[in-house]
């Protein structure tokens, strides 16, 4: 009985952290990156940045469901391979940069 008690708890603590799917956006093109993130509601978008190819990265998600509370979502441009500028949506804490209607 101890191990399925054990076994039920374990089962209903939260795994976002280890579901979030993480994609490099110079290699995709703005509706497939568009269109993963929609499919897996949250996802990691990869770019590389300067000379020195250092990864910038940021979470982006499908809609406002996917932040949590005292957060606001916004839309943001990504580099995609077939634009400079592909709209997407991410979170962002209305108490660290204020509430914001994009």
């Amino acid at each position: 009985m101890k191990r399925v008690v054990i076994g039920l708890m374990l089962a209903l603590m939260p795994v976002e952290a280890f579901a979030i799917v993480r994609y490099m956006v110079q290699g995709m093109t703005c509706s497939e990156v568009q269109a993963s993130v929609e499919r897996d509601g949250v996802a990691i978008l990869y770019q590389k940045a300067g000379n020195a190819g250092v990864p910038l990265y940021d979470r982006y998600v499908a809609n406002q469901s996917f932040c949590q509370g005292g957060q606001s979502m916004i839309r943001e441009s990504v580099p995609t391979a077939d634009t400079k500028s592909c709209r997407v949506s991410k979170c962002i804490d209305e108490n660290r940069f204020g509430s914001t209607n994009r």
